[in-house]
């Protein structure tokens, strides 16, 4: 069995989640590395913090996926006494390559929001009209405080709930990460309830007061097990062409940024 290469991976994700539909502004892509270098260990991550660095050299890997691109924006300058610097620099001395998919897996069929409406066991699950958003269906009609304290049950966190909590909820929209200006959409497709990972004052204000409900279930917590889908789908993918690759998700968790005091 033979190795894979940074090139091969980046077209089998294409086949996922094309590159070509990243918005404008984003930074997806391969980023950092030779395309053509062999690879025979992939760490999957949400970012590319100094920790899943180590936790990639630990495993001997070649090869970084991230959610969240490096160089967002613009840079004009490496240096190592800002934060960004600090990291590219290190990523350059390792020696790792570093592809990113961003806004273009937000709208594939592993986005944050339909892994975790199949995670919920909603049923009738669907992309909306609005790409970002996907839809499903409650088997049985609860109310939204208990349809949030599930959620949170199932992302391993508790969310802040906006709107009425007795509200009942019977079809949920869901988009993983920062999407609260959905929530308009949504209702327009018949949801009661958004799950979204940030949530913005007057965009809670407005979405209450609609009569509709929006859960923050936090940015990490709602992106986290659309990258595990990912690490499973490359995995699958490399196994079936019979190469010698292994795929991880990282085991870096990235809750601790913020926490309750």
């Amino acid at each position: 069995m033979n190795a894979a290469s940074s090139r091969l991976i980046y077209k089998l994700i294409d086949e996922l989640a094309p590159f070509e539909t990243q918005e404008g502004y984003d930074n997806s892509g391969f980023l950092i590395g030779d395309m053509d270098a062999p690879v025979e260990c992939v760490l999957v991550a949400l970012d590319a913090t100094p920790q899943v660095i180590e936790e990639a050299l630990s495993r001997k890997a070649q090869l970084v996926i991230t959610h969240h691109p490096v160089m967002f924006h613009a840079i004009k300058s490496i240096r190592s006494d800002v934060y960004e610097g600090r990291l590219l620099s290190r990523l350059l001395q390792s020696g790792l390559s570093l592809l990113s998919a961003h806004t273009n897996l937000d709208l594939s069929a592993i986005s944050g929001g339909a892994v975790i409406a199949k995670e919920l066991g909603l049923g009738n699950i669907r992309r909306g009209q609005d790409p970002v958003l996907t839809l499903g269906e409650l088997r049985t009609p609860c109310s939204a405080e208990e349809l949030g304290r599930r959620i949170g049950e199932q992302i391993g966190l508790r969310l802040r709930c906006y709107g009425d909590p007795a509200i009942r909820i019977s079809t949920l929209a869901l988009a993983g990460g920062a999407y609260d200006v959905g929530y308009e959409n949504a209702l327009s497709e018949g949801a009661q309830a958004l799950l979204t990972g940030e949530v913005r004052y007057h965009n809670a204000i407005a979405a209450s007061e609609s009569g509709f409900v929006i859960f923050d279930g936090g940015h990490s917590a709602t992106e986290a097990p659309m990258m595990r889908e990912l690490a499973f789908y490359l995995q699958n993918k490399l196994n079936q062409l019979q190469l010698s690759v292994k795929v991880y998700a990282s085991e870096c968790h990235h809750h601790s940024v913020g926490y309750t005091l």
